[in-house]
């Protein structure tokens, strides 16, 4: 007959053997797989999503999501219809487009509030406005089928630039004074100031044209399926922003690495300038993620009436909010 002392080793083994038991079960439960897939390289304009991998805040959510870095021509809205990845960034422009030729693409997160889309000149240049830069007499370099050269022509009318393509390079625009070309904020102005040539930059958005830039989406039968997973996917990802946006120079490092093509001394400076852009207004207020309904409605209309778009689509049916309303504080290290 066993002693107590016997009995009550043998519970505490039985006892043991069952929280092993349990969490055995919890540790081989597989994480969800999410293949995210960006519209360009690793930059810090996804500074966000990759501090949330690296903190391991999707694991957490218990999520195994795959990061895949994109390149010019990239067509995520695409790869998205195809079912190649669960989730993607792409323009809130580039999200109604495709609704219009019948795909059920919608949008579930902002990285930018502000587009941070622009014109960039040399300080020499006598252009004071986005209007002016437009109205110029010298060359303007501009990615054909960027949609917001309708708005600009419907805005301030045909531009009298000599428009020329851009491919990238700024080769054209370091040797030619009178030049101008289109930018993203966080890049181009960056890599002149790095080679101490000096220039100012003007916002599309000061035209009123002023689309989400870069939105996570994902295909609405996905969603439907998955919305759970979703949840969390924006979860992760709002901690992730919350956590770059308060130490970017913590998470550069490993996105420089990435990227050989972008020093991490630009991306310590894009980091800082893109702060206006991600954190305003909207933002602060009801948190990382969140995207104003009345900004879709805006577009829509704006997008009829350049005649790219036939039909009228609501808010609620191309953008999803999954995330509760929290004020951020905008703080930083």
């Amino acid at each position: 007959m066993k002693s107590m002392n016997q009995l009550f080793q043998s519970l505490v083994a039985a006892s043991c053997l069952l929280v092993f038991a349990c969490d055995g079960s919890n540790a081989t439960t597989k994480a969800q797989k999410i293949r995210l897939q960006l519209n360009w390289v690793p930059e810090p304009e996804f500074g966000g999503i990759y501090a949330a991998e690296q903190d391991g805040l999707f694991k957490a959510q218990g999520l195994d999501v795959e990061i895949i870095k994109g390149a010019a021509g990239t067509s995520v809205s695409q790869l998205i219809a195809q079912g190649a990845c669960e989730a993607g960034v792409v323009s809130a422009d580039q999200v109604l487009t495709l609704r219009e030729q019948g795909g059920n693409i919608v949008a579930t997160f902002s990285i930018f509030e502000r587009s941070p889309m622009g014109f960039m000149t040399h300080a020499s240049s006598s252009a004071d406005s986005l209007a002016a830069v437009w109205k110029g007499s010298g060359k303007l370099a501009i990615e054909p089928g960027m949609p917001f050269l309708k708005w600009m022509d419907k805005t301030y009318g045909p531009s009298t630039c000599t428009l020329i393509p851009y491919g990238g390079s700024l080769v054209v625009f370091q040797s030619d004074q009178a030049s101008a070309t289109q930018c993203f904020v966080t890049a181009e102005p960056v890599e002149m100031d790095l080679k101490k040539i000096p220039v100012k930059v003007f916002d599309i958005a000061e035209s009123g044209y002023d689309p989400f830039t870069a939105v996570v989406c994902s295909s609405q039968t996905w969603l439907d399926k998955n919305r759970d997973t979703a949840i969390k996917l924006s979860l992760a990802m709002r901690a992730g922003w919350t956590n770059y946006m308060n130490d970017p120079a913590k998470y550069n490092p490993k996105i420089a690495a990435m990227n050989p093509s972008m020093s991490l001394e630009a991306m310590n400076i894009a980091a800082q300038r893109m702060r206006k852009y991600v954190l305003g207004p909207w933002t602060q207020a009801h948190g990382y993620g969140s995207m104003d309904p009345a900004r879709w409605t805006t577009l829509v209309t704006q997008m009829q009436s350049m005649g790219q778009l036939t039909k009228s689509v609501l808010p609620q049916e191309v953008m999803v909010d999954l995330l509760p309303s929290e004020t951020v504080v905008t703080g930083q290290k």
